[in-house]
């Protein structure tokens, strides 16, 4: 018998010899895995030769590059209320209120940038190791998804005209065992070269 782990709930299951190269589902999930060919299992079972995980990258959403208008619109906002707020005379009583209106308006960009900063960079990571594919979503509550490099079926990238100049984008991998796209991420610094990485551990 040929004992494999399950991609999806990381438990050991066996399965017969006869299905050496093919896929066999997970009995406990249900999730189908490729069943490694009897020399891959001798590899296995003998693994002092394998090289230990370790991270290549860790690639984080872009914030400014990928949405310029955006970062347009807060920086005039905050400008604007800092111009309202030191320029309006607090002895003309008929003006004093545009201070106020200033402080709200450099409050509310304050507020904003903190928003998009935890939103952007902090929410989603994307890490590449040596053997895998892990999104990470979340601060205090988390959820992952991961995908082997030997797992891989295809690695999509979308990019608007603007994105392309900006050098952004999105990008979608997806697994043999899977139909659907398992791990998605959207504004993705330089994603042809993320490709190009996940690209060198998988097998074409």
């Amino acid at each position: 018998m040929i004992e494999i782990e399950c991609d999806n709930c990381e438990e050991l299951f066996e399965v017969s010899p006869k299905q050496a190269g093919g896929k066999a589902p997970c009995p406990h999930c249900g999730d189908v895995n490729r069943v490694p060919s009897a020399e891959t299992s001798q590899e296995k079972e003998q693994p002092p030769d394998a090289a230990p995980e370790q991270d290549i990258c860790v690639i984080r959403p872009a914030m400014f590059r990928a949405h310029p208008f955006r970062y347009l619109l807060m920086t005039g906002l905050f400008a604007g209320g800092a111009v309202l707020a030191v320029a309006t005379p607090l002895n003309d009583r008929l003006w004093s209120w545009l201070v106020w209106v200033g402080l709200l308006m450099i409050l509310a960009a304050a507020m904003w940038w903190v928003i998009w900063y935890i939103t952007a960079r902090l929410w989603v990571k994307l890490t590449i190791s040596n053997k895998r594919i892990i999104r990470r979503e979340g601060i205090i509550r988390r959820y992952t998804s991961e995908v082997l490099h030997d797992h891989v079926r295809n690695v999509e990238i979308k990019q608007s005209l603007l994105q392309r100049l900006l050098k952004v984008g999105y990008i979608g991998i997806s697994s043999a065992g899977q139909d659907d796209i398992e791990i998605e991420v959207w504004d993705i610094p330089k994603p042809y070269e993320v490709k190009a990485l996940i690209d060198e551990y998988r097998e074409m």
